[in-house]
Order: C-alpha cells, then sequence, then structure tokens
C-alpha cells in the first residue's frame, strides 16, 4: 500500500472515530446531562421565588420558571387565614374547618426549626385531616369549609404573542392549528386539533411548553473541557500510532544507514522490510546499494590481496634471481680469470671454456624464468593437453639424476587430456618431480600416478618436519635440512595452482617396503 494511501485511511479512520465518539456523547451521555441541568436550573428558580416572596410577598418583579403552573402558599403563624399567590393572581383563604384548623396547626408546629428537619419530622403531621376537611362528602352536604377571596392583577402581562402560527392538515377529517405565547423566560405552544365525525365535532387542546437553545447551550459550553481532553487524548494516541506505522520506519532505515556507515567491511544484516509501500521501497533499494556496494568492496579487498601477492612475489624473486645468478657469475668469473692468467689447469682453454658456457646459460636460464613468471598469467593459453605424454616428458629429464642415485619410478597413468596452460602445468609438475628426486635417498622408489582429476607423487625415505608442513609453500623453505636448497619450488608451484585453480596438498605418510615400514612424502596435486 503506498504511503499516501495509507496516510489517506489513517485518517478516515481517525475522522469515524472521533464522529463515532461525539455521536455516542450526545446519544447517551447529552440527554442525561440535560436532566441533571434542567433540575438545578428548577431548583434554583423555587429558590429565588421562595426567596423573592418571603421578601415581597408577592410576585411582583419576580422570574418564573413556569408562570403558568406557579404559585405560593402562605401560612402565618397564627390564625385561620391563608394567602395565595401567582403570577397574575392574589386570593385571600379563610380556613372554617375544625380538620383543616387543626392540619395547619400541625404542618406549623412541623416547621418550626427548618435547619434541622429532616424526614421524620413529617410524620407528626396527621394527613386525615385534610383528607377528611376537603372531602366530597364534607363539601357537599355541610357549608364550605373554607371562604376565598381572590383578585386578579389586571395589569400583570404574563404572556405575549410570538407572533407565529402555523396550520396543518392531517388526512381528510383533521384539522390542526398551532399557536405560540412567551414570557420573559420560556416559549409556550398550543396546539388545538378539530376534527369532524359522522355525528359530532371533536376539538381537542395541547398546550406545551417550547425547548430553547438557551437550555441546551449552557450543557454543550460545560461540556467543552471534557470533549476537547477527551479529543486531544484520542489524537495524541492516534499520533503516537500513526508515528509508529510512519516515522519508526524512517528511524530504523536512519539506524541502519548508520550502521553501515560504522562498519568497516560493510558486513551488516540487511535490512528488516515489513512495510508495502515507499517506506519498504526505500529498504529494498537501501539493500540493493549496500548489497553492490559490499560486493564491490570484496572485488576490490581480492584484488589488493592479489596486488599484495604479486608484489611479494615479485620481491621474492628478485631477492632469489640476485642469489642464484651470483653463483654462475662467480663461477663464471672465476673461470675466465684463469683462463686469462693461465694458471694450472686453466690453461686448457678448450676444457674450461664449454664450463663458462654453461654457467652463462644457467644464467639465462634464470632470467627467463624470471621474465615468464612475471608476465605468464596475463597470457595464458589454454588448450587440451595429454597429460601422460607430459608427464613422460618432465620424468624424462630427470633420467641422470634418477640413474646416478639408483632410484626406481614406478608410474601408473591413464589415458586423459586436461584443458590447461601447457608451460605452467609442465613447470608445476617439474617441480614436484624434481623434489622428489631430490630428497628420494639413493635406491629409494618413486610411486607416480596421473589420472583425470588429480596428479599423486609419493618418494620413498622422505620427511618433513611436522612444524615445517605449514610453511613448505612459503619462499626460501626447504623441507629437508641436511639438503639445503632455495625453498623456491613449492612456492612457485603453489602460485602456479593458484593462478589455474588447482590445490597442491603435501604431507608425511607412512610406507610398506618389502615387508618394512617406512615413511615417505605424498603429494597430491588435485585438479577439481
Amino acid at each position: 500500500m503506498k504511503l499516501s494511501k495509507k496516510t489517506f485511511l489513517y485518517s478516515i479512520g481517525i475522522s469515524v472515530l472521533l464522529i463515532g465518539l461525539i455521536v455516542i456523547y450526545f446519544v447517551t451521555m447529552l440527554p442525561s446531562l440535560y436532566v441533571d441541568y434542567m433540575k438545578k436550573e428548577n431548583l434554583k428558580s423555587v429558590v429565588e421565588v421562595e426567596k423573592g416572596y418571603m421578601k415581597n410577598h408577592s410576585y411582583e418583579g419576580l422570574k418564573v420558571q413556569n408562570p403558568t403552573g406557579s404559585a405560593t402558599l402562605e401560612i402565618p403563624m397564627s390564625g385561620n387565614v391563608l394567602y395565595v399567590a401567582g403570577m397574575g393572581f392574589h386570593a385571600d383563604i379563610t380556613v372554617k374547618d375544625e380538620n383543616l384548623v387543626q392540619f395547619i396547626g400541625q404542618v406549623r408546629e412541623c416547621f418550626q426549626d427548618i435547619k434541622d428537619m429532616d424526614k421524620e419530622d413529617f410524620e407528626v403531621i396527621d394527613w386525615n385531616l385534610l383528607k377528611d376537611g376537603i372531602s366530597q362528602g364534607e363539601v357537599l352536604n355541610q357549608q364550605s369549609p373554607i371562604d376565598m377571596k381572590v383578585e386578579v392583577n389586571q395589569d400583570a402581562e404574563v404572556f405575549r404573542k410570538d407572533g407565529t402560527g402555523k396550520t396543518h392538515v392531517v388526512g381528510d377529517d383533521i384539522f390542526v392549528f398551532e399557536g405560540g405565547v412567551s414570557d420573559e423566560s420560556n416559549q409556550y405552544t398550543t396546539y388545538i386539533a378539530m376534527g369532524k365525525s359522522a355525528d359530532s365535532l371533536v376539538i381537542s387542546f395541547l398546550p406545551v411548553m417550547t425547548p430553547q437553545m438557551k437550555e441546551i447551550k449552557p450543557i454543550v459550553l460545560g461540556s467543552v473541557p471534557m470533549i476537547a481532553a477527551v479529543l486531544f487524548l484520542i489524537v495524541m494516541i492516534c499520533s503516537q500510532y500513526f508515528s509508529r506505522k510512519i516515522v519508526n520506519p524512517v528511524i530504523r532505515l536512519a539506524h541502519y544507514a548508520q550502521e553501515v556507515r560504522t562498519a568497516g567491511n560493510l558486513e551488516v544484516t540487511p535490512f528488516e522490510i515489513r512495510e508495502k509501500d515507499e517506506i519498504g521501497e526505500l529498504g529494498r533499494s537501501l539493500n540493493e546499494l549496500y548489497t553492490r556496494i559490499r560486493e564491490n568492496y570484496e572485488e576490490l579487498e581480492k584484488k589488493n590481496e592479489l596486488l599484495r601477492k604479486e608484489n611479494k612475489r615479485q620481491e621474492v624473486f628478485l631477492r632469489a634471481s640476485s642469489h642464484q645468478l651470483k653463483t654462475p657469475v662467480t663461477a663464471a668469473l672465476l673461470l675466465v680469470d684463469g683462463m686469462i692468467q693461465e694458471v694450472g689447469k686453466y690453461q686448457d682453454t678448450k676444457t674450461y671454456l664449454p664450463q663458462v658456457k654453461a654457467q652463462l646459460q644457467s644464467m639465462r636460464r634464470i632470467v627467463e624464468d624470471i621474465l615468464y613468471l612475471n608476465h605468464c598469467t596475463e597470457h595464458l593459453q589454454m588448450e587440451p593437453v595429454d597429460m601422460e605424454l607430459l608427464m613422460d616428458d618432465v620424468i624424462s629429464s630427470y633420467a641422470v639424476q634418477v640413474e646416478a642415485k639408483q632410484l626406481s619410478c614406478e608410474k601408473k597413468t591413464v589415458p586423459c587430456k586436461l584443458v590447461s596452460d601447457r608451460e605452467l602445468l609442465k613447470k608445476i609438475l617439474d617441480n614436484l618431480v624434481s623434489n622428489a628426486v631430490s630428497y628420494t635417498p639413493p635406491g629409494g622408489r618413486i610411486f607416480l600416478e596421473v589420472c583425470e582429476d588429480r596428479v599423486r607423487i609419493l618418494n620413498e625415505g622422505a620427511h618433513i618436519e611436522e612444524e615445517m608442513l605449514p610453511h613448505v609453500y612459503e619462499p626460501f623453505v626447504s623441507g629437508n635440512t641436511r639438503e639445503k636448497g632455495k625453498g623456491l619450488g613449492l612456492y612457485v608451484s603453489a602460485y602456479y595452482c593458484e593462478v589455474l585453480g588447482y590445490q597442491l596438498h603435501i604431507e608425511n605418510v607412512q610406507m610398506d617396503v618389502k615387508e618394512d615400514t617406512s615413511e615417505g612424502v605424498l603429494t597430491i596435486l588435485r585438479f577439481h
């Protein structure tokens, strides 16, 4: 999912949540708050009416919540005259019935100390006296229990028209008139419904109080702090959730970039991609980028390692060439000086000039080998090589040494061809066979095996010190302490094997020769 679409859906979700909470608030909480508010307002109104009447003993100047239904009864602490007042009238009531007089006396006694009154104080009032005093039978059969004098306040304008009037026709036989009046505090609507039946005209009246906006406004305003706090909390929670979904992946990406920056060899765990939006695409792009950088870094490290090895190899062969050239140069100079000065046997120039030539040829071979070694890896010529013929060619070059040491060479070959650089492969085999011939004691045996995937050379009676085995491929290390060599043969062979992708392994083994146990050195050259 795209990041823009995800943000849009989050916004819609938050909006729906807020709307749902507001609807729940107005459906469940607002009515109860309205009822509680109206109860408090009604209590406040009746208290204000009571205080105002106690001060002025009239309704003049009072604001009444419901003028049509509000009235006050005043019972003097002595006498039988009661006073009843409302917004538009005032009445004097003289009580003549003894039961009612007695009832009024109990009421006066009950309200002697209002601040200490409780529910139990009303139990002293005998409500049956009131019932008996105004019962229908007594009123009809005897004289009236009270005398009432009513005065209407002609100047009191309790109601005024609000100028609204509507008519409604319901069905075919009902007509409704809707009219409104108001006082200083409230509005009232009166419905007059008129219908005609088959034998009569029916008229119904229904006066009701009209709801006003001012009644609900205080409740809404009083709820604003709570609504604001709840909305703020919801927004904070949603923002936290939103930040986890949007901001946290960005932070993870920043930490991942920091980890890659501080990693010296770029060996870092790939960024874990959990998202399927633009951030996830960015994470995948970073993984691909760092993978390429790491691959390039590793390739560069390999090239650097090759360069280091090449520098070391050039240094080694420079030292080797200077060392190897020193001997034939010295020998040639001695022979030439002897012949020039005609000292002793060196007067026979025909005998010693060929020796000088041999020393010069030896120096030329050394120079050619060094030059070839420096350039062979750049001009590999891969071609099919007959391994059997190549091994016979290498062995034949050591026929004189083998005969001089009376060595026995046992060869086992399988006809096979290997795609390789012929000259490099020949030099590898030449060094291995040379070591076998050099380090095999006189009269010993050499076993050679050639097959498609390897060459095995086992020379009897040879041994390499165990501490020397890990270092036999290093330059200037000889595996025979009795015959000190230059120690370059295995180093050169190992280098050529690395160029061609071969593996060279040398180890000491135990051999059974003529029912006697002997030791030997096994050399294995693997092609695959």
